[in-house]
């Protein structure tokens, strides 16, 4: 960095942040002491832009390696502070910065232990979508210090234990599964695997859930696991394997658990490769293999090789749609694996194939999508937003793929009140003309879901359908006359039975 004296002007560097002009600010801080202590300046300014395209400089300054660990600890202060920004836009900003930190790696002992101090601080307070960025940034963290690993362990265990604010729990798993995940320490491995397992014995759904999501990913790394713990793994799967909610992911966990549980030596990354079958395939072989069909081989390659994901998750915005599809099967077959910067990369495009007149794609989308939800809740707002488009919409394939949405999402939260907000929105779906044949088709294809449903909730779909039979010339009342049908027999069992 150039240490002559120039004329800087505060000013236009803030205008030039105003108007986006990241590359040219960054460029000149990159060259010059006086033009990078002006952007630090600009970390504090009163305009939450400024503040956001400040820190955007100094990410991609150190993505040009051009910030030593002098001036890394002389901005980490002022990035730390930002995390508690009051604009979500700022703190998410702070938050990559963080991360990206941890990942270049090189800096103090003491800076680990302010950012994971801040770190922790964000997870406890359970902030939707920031505790997430954390919980990524906490695993990396623990994956690279020993020491602040093992304190991170017993606190993030006892959060999953003492807290009931499922973006607190979720956020814990996370930074957990991370860590194990990044690590080079089979102690610190084996521990969080093991204390893992035990958790599948939860008696919350969700819990249970997110245990057995964070074990296929640990799975990647299934050359650090003990014999010991792999035995553990496959009794603790095989007893949740007949429940409903979880037989698919348990399913899928016991045959990769029994490839390896064949050995009681010790394995290698090699001979885990081998046994999953892709010990003969990197990154290079990814556009042959999906040329041939392969695409059962790229997605486990996909889980345990971070470059092969993110040539996936490019994939998935390929201009060739045989591409795009094979990107979205390989995605749909290792969502566990996606961290939560991959996971808010991909929502947008999944979300647009929701729009499909495929209904492969659709459904896998919406599959995908709501899996994405368990992993990681403060992604709510984002479908929330997504449906309200689509709902909205005059299309009725973009309807369609709201209904395939929802009913994904009701898979995996059956809740009441999440029955009740389907059910106003289906009601409300059958009073609009252009949106009435694909909720009609839904609810036949979808009735023996109907039985979820409570007195008042099928009684409101009665009157509804009720309310609509005989409109447009009766074009789909033999639909509407099955539909109720079913109805009355579930309102018949439901008054017997109370």
């Amino acid at each position: 960095m150039v240490k002559e004296e120039i004329i800087i002007d505060k000013a236009g560097i803030r205008e030039d942040l105003l108007g986006w002009h990241i590359k040219e600010v960054t460029d000149l801080a990159a060259a010059y002491d006086q033009a990078f202590q002006t952007v630090r300046e600009l970390l504090h300014d009163k305009n939450p832009l400024v503040r956001a395209n400040a820190l955007q400089v100094i990410k991609e300054l150190i993505k040009k390696n051009s910030l030593g660990q002098e001036k890394v600890s002389v901005v980490l202060d002022d990035v730390i502070e930002l995390v508690n920004d009051k604009n979500e836009r700022v703190s998410l900003k702070a938050l990559e910065v963080l991360n990206l930190l941890l990942d270049v790696g090189g800096i103090s002992e003491e800076a680990y232990e302010k950012i994971t101090d801040a770190l922790m601080e964000i997870v406890k307070r359970g902030a939707p979508i920031l505790s997430e960025y954390a919980s990524e940034g906490l695993g990396k963290t623990g994956a690279k210090v020993l020491r602040i690993a093992r304190k991170l362990i017993e606190w993030l265990f006892s959060l999953i234990r003492s807290s009931e604010d499922r973006q607190v729990q979720s956020a814990a798993i996370t930074a957990l599964t991370e860590m194990a995940y990044r690590t080079d320490d089979k102690k610190v491995f084996n521990e969080i695997f093991d204390r893992m397992t035990d958790l599948v014995d939860s008696t919350d759904p969700y819990i249970q859930e997110r245990a057995l999501l964070s074990i296929e990913r640990m799975l990647a790394r299934a050359e650090m696991l003990t014999p010991k713990n792999r035995m553990k793994a496959l009794q603790k799967v095989k007893e949740v394997k007949g429940n409903v909610l979880l037989a698919s992911k348990a399913s899928t966990i016991l045959e990769k658990l029994e490839k390896l549980a064949g050995t009681e030596k010790e394995l290698t990354e090699s001979g885990v490769r081998k046994m999953l079958e892709i010990s003969d395939y990197g990154p290079e072989d990814v556009e042959k293999l999906l040329n041939a069909g392969k695409t059962e081989i790229v997605a486990e390659l996909a889980k345990v090789d971070p470059v092969v994901m993110s040539m996936i998750i490019d994939m998935l915005s390929s201009d060739d749609p045989t591409r795009r599809m094979d990107a979205l099967w390989v995605v749909s077959r290792s969502t566990s694996s996606l961290t939560p910067s991959d996971a808010y990369s991909v929502l947008p495009v999944l979300g647009e194939f929701l729009k499909s007149h495929n209904p492969w794609a659709r459904q896998t989308a919406a599959e995908t999508m709501a899996e994405i939800y368990s992993l990681y809740p403060g992604t709510a707002r984002f479908f929330t937003s997504l449906l309200d488009v689509l709902l909205k919409s005059g299309r009725g394939e973009d309807v369609e793929g709201a209904l395939e949405l929802i009913h994904a999402l009701r898979r995996r939260m059956p809740t009441p009140e999440f029955n009740g907000a389907i059910m106003a929105i289906l009601i409300e779906l059958l009073q609009r003309k252009e949106a009435r044949e694909v909720t009609l088709k839904f609810l036949a294809r979808e009735a023996q879901e109907l039985i979820n449903m409570d007195y008042e909730a099928l009684t409101a779909l009665k009157e509804a359908l009720r309310g609509v039979y005989g409109d447009e010339g009766g074009k789909y009342d033999n639909l509407i006359a099955a539909i109720i049908d079913v109805v009355d027999d579930l309102l018949k069992l439901k008054s017997q039975g109370s």
